[in-house]
């Protein structure tokens, strides 16, 4: 073992030879593996990464939000029905070298790209599309030539498949070659392209268009029927947010009145309001608020209702009285970073009773638990779902209640 860095509170090193193999060991599906940053455990049998997802979780949770006594469920596994292509979604790097155009993902903690010619841990028919798109870099690059990132999704329990080519600059020549792209796809439903990035790692610009079909994808999940387009967050694993949305529908299902902030296209509101729960949904990206309102009519949901706002200004003042006034329960869901503190402490000061917590960060839920403690909750459950097999990444459901 090789140390890479020493720092404050921990050291890093990488493997420099196996003198012994762990029993747990297995070989890996991927032949990129480990250069890719993508995946990190695919050299762990599936068992062992089920318990070190609910290690890592118990170890967030003592050492960052100083909770040692938290009792923490078995990791939930992807259905075995999924197998091992479970993403709907992945995001591609474009790159000019050695004579080719090349598609691929970052290494680990750098920018160095390694091409790819598919991925196993896609959905059968989304890894299908990519190796086309491969095919398709080498011979006709023009319109990767403008994408920094190439985009594709595709649905797990519907029809449509979309590929968004994304980019400092509008790309003309993704609209010359849809005809190819449709010819070397034929599931494909939508072209699209976007642009003015707003940082290096930004993956969707600020504007964008569609150049053929519809950027739209449709998933059913817990019986609700859920339309959303590609620039909008929706879970990468819809076996995963099946198994999450009845856990939901279970805790919930007897109260008056949820208030769902960073409710995205209105996944939860809307399963919730089929099981004749009252919801009210914040999000601050518009084009998903106009799609959860539209997911509630289309479901016949009339006990939904969507605010376009970010979760601190919701929760603020007059607004936030109003808003959280009779709320039996509220559901956060927020993105890696976490809750902004004006969100908790909002909640916590309204004496919301309880607190529905969907992370995918161990690190910023231990950080925001220790927060809600503090404002007097109690840990009431917390469970690890696997939503991303053979990643370091965990989804968790950890249930509050005010004491």
């Amino acid at each position: 073992m090789a140390v890479d860095a020493v720092k404050r509170n921990y050291v890093s090193a990488h493997v420099t030879a196996i003198e012994t193999p762990s029993p747990k060991r297995v070989p890996s599906i991927c032949p990129v593996f480990p250069r890719c940053g993508g995946c990190q455990a695919l050299h762990l049998a599936y068992d062992a990464q089920l318990e070190w997802k609910r290690r890592m979780l118990a170890d967030a949770l003592r050492r960052l939000g100083g909770l040692a006594d938290v009792e923490i469920d078995a990791t939930v596994p992807t259905p075995a029905s999924v197998g091992a292509g479970y993403r709907n979604k992945v995001s591609l790097v474009t790159r000019f070298a050695d004579g080719a155009m090349q598609l691929g993902f970052y290494e680990a903690r750098s920018h160095r790209i390694v091409p790819i010619e598919a991925c196993p841990v896609l959905l059968p028919r989304l890894d299908e599309a990519v190796k086309r798109l491969v095919e398709m870099a080498k011979e006709m690059p023009q319109p990767f030539s403008g994408a920094r990132h190439v985009v594709a999704r595709a649905s797990a329990t519907g029809e449509e498949l979309v590929v968004s080519f994304n980019g400092a600059k509008p790309n003309k020549a993704a609209g010359a070659y849809v005809d190819d792209l449709r010819a070397r796809i034929p599931e494909l439903t939508g072209v699209v392209a976007s642009w003015e990035l707003e940082s290096e790692n930004a993956v969707f610009g600020a504007r964008s268009a569609t150049l053929w079909g519809s950027p739209m994808l449709k998933e059913t999940v817990a019986g609700a029927a859920l339309r959303f387009g590609i620039e909008s967050f929706f879970q990468i694993n819809t076996a995963v947010l099946e198994v999450i949305a009845q856990r939901l529908v279970e805790e919930l299902s007897g109260a008056a009145r949820v208030v769902d902030l960073y409710c995205g296209v209105g996944t939860f509101a809307v399963i919730l309001g089929r099981h004749g729960v009252s919801t009210t949904g914040v999000e601050w990206f518009k084009p998903a608020v106009d799609e959860a309102a539209a997911n509630a009519a289309a479901n016949g949901v009339v006990n939904a209702a969507f605010e376009h706002a970010s979760a601190v200004d919701a929760v603020s003042g007059e607004r936030g009285r109003t808003l959280l006034a009779g709320t039996g329960a509220v559901i956060l869901d927020p993105p890696r970073k976490g809750c902004e503190p004006q969100v908790l402490n909002a909640l916590a000061d309204h004496g919301v009773s309880r607190i529905v917590y969907v992370s995918c960060n161990p690190a910023t839920l231990a950080r925001d638990a220790s927060t809600l403690v503090a404002r007097g909750y109690t840990v009431q459950r917390a469970t690890p779902y696997d939503m991303f097999p053979q990643t370091g990444h965990v989804e968790i459901v950890t249930t509050f209640k005010k004491t």
